[in-house]
């Protein structure tokens, strides 16, 4: 439509750009709201995912994140020292057992050569449940001993007689391994056995330096093997 003699447009086109005009300032608010809502709804979800709407760059960002977001009540409390768990009761007790049986399953001391040493002797001191072998009149090794209950064990003077590996006692239910004779049916020997060799009665054990046999003098096992192997046949023994 071609403008009037004064280049003024005429009232119905007048008219119609308002209504253009008006339609393009309605379109751009919509935009502008929905620009709007949209950068909030970004913000939100930003605000949602990272702590202080700060991104984590790597792995060790998201980690301290998630740790910073955690709620204090469901972190897990550090453990208390007194709460710490003990080392296990059955690996204990374990222990314990071994040690036991070492006592009566193991040397006394350092076992010397005796083929290095003279004038040998035996005392076997019943106070003190202890077996002192001597040299000239030293002790060079010692030994605990189990002796008889009720004063059992022949005080006296006597001679080592014969030997041998293993004997079994089916009256007394037991036996023993390394015995030495000292006077009839009275023996050095180990802690006692069951009928076969080796098979030592770990409850006897225990008692090793305290009375405990029917006569006879009861050594570890280590310690009846050397006396087996290394006291001569003659060998005075003393009991006291």
């Amino acid at each position: 439509m071609a403008a009037g003699r004064h280049g003024r447009l005429s009232a119905d086109e007048q008219v119609r750009m308002r209504r253009v005009y008006a339609r393009r300032r309605a379109v751009v608010a919509v935009c502008a709201v929905l620009v709007l809502l949209l950068a909030g709804l970004s913000a939100h979800a930003a605000m949602g995912g990272w702590s202080r709407g700060t991104a984590p760059r790597n792995q060790s960002d998201i980690a301290a994140q998630t740790v910073a977001q955690t709620p204090f009540s469901t972190i897990d409390p550090v453990v208390e020292r007194d709460n710490v768990p003990q080392p296990n009761q059955a690996i204990q007790e374990q222990r314990d057992q071994e040690a036991a049986r070492a006592r009566w399953t193991n040397p006394t001391g350092s076992q010397p050569d005796l083929s290095q040493y003279s004038n040998l002797s035996v005392d076997v001191n019943l106070a003190e449940q202890k077996v002192y072998v001597k040299s000239n009149g030293e002790t060079i090794y010692t030994m605990i001993a189990s002796s008889g209950m009720n004063d059992a064990t022949p005080r006296g003077n006597y001679v080592i007689q014969q030997r041998g590996t293993h004997f079994y006692n089916a009256s007394e239910g037991m036996g023993a391994d390394y015995w030495v004779r000292f006077r009839g049916s009275y023996l050095f020997h180990s802690v006692p056995t069951g009928p076969e060799a080796g098979d030592y009665i770990a409850s006897e054990g225990e008692k090793l330096g305290q009375p405990a046999s029917h006569g006879c003098v009861r050594l570890t096992v280590a310690d009846a093997q050397w006396f087996y192997n290394q006291i001569p046949e003659g060998t005075p023994v003393t009991i006291a």
